[in-house]
């Protein structure tokens, strides 16, 4: 199944490749990954549960097509991690103590079920 995403995501960036994001929708999607990458960065500090880094770019391409955006081409990866860092430390003030820790690995399970289980 992880395959058949994989190679689907594969064919359709490659079918619209040429079809670039605007300056509002590149906003829209750093603001969509900053906020799933804020709740990454939670879940690894507080809820002990390593996130490959390597690996979120590849989600983040999946999230931001499964939003709509063919592309996540041209946005600027210095302000997603600026603004997934503020988002932190907004949720790190609500959920002090990892109370959202279960709220956000369900979510992940929710939103990417062909991702394997981690500890």
């Amino acid at each position: 199944m992880k395959k058949l995403l994989l190679t689907l995501l594969l064919i359709s960036n490659a079918t619209f490749a040429t079809e670039a994001l605007t300056s509002s929708e590149k906003g829209e999607v750093e603001l969509l990954l900053a906020e799933a990458a804020s709740k990454l960065l939670y879940l690894e500090r507080d809820c002990n549960q390593p996130i490959d880094t390597a690996k979120f770019k590849e989600l983040a391409q999946l999230k931001a097509f499964s939003e709509g955006y063919m592309t996540i081409e041209g946005i600027s990866w210095d302000r997603v991690k600026r603004k997934a860092h503020q988002g932190y430390g907004a949720l790190k003030i609500e959920a002090p103590m990892g109370q959202l820790c279960q709220q956000y690995q369900a979510d992940i399970k929710g939103n990417y079920r062909f991702l394997k289980e981690t500890g």
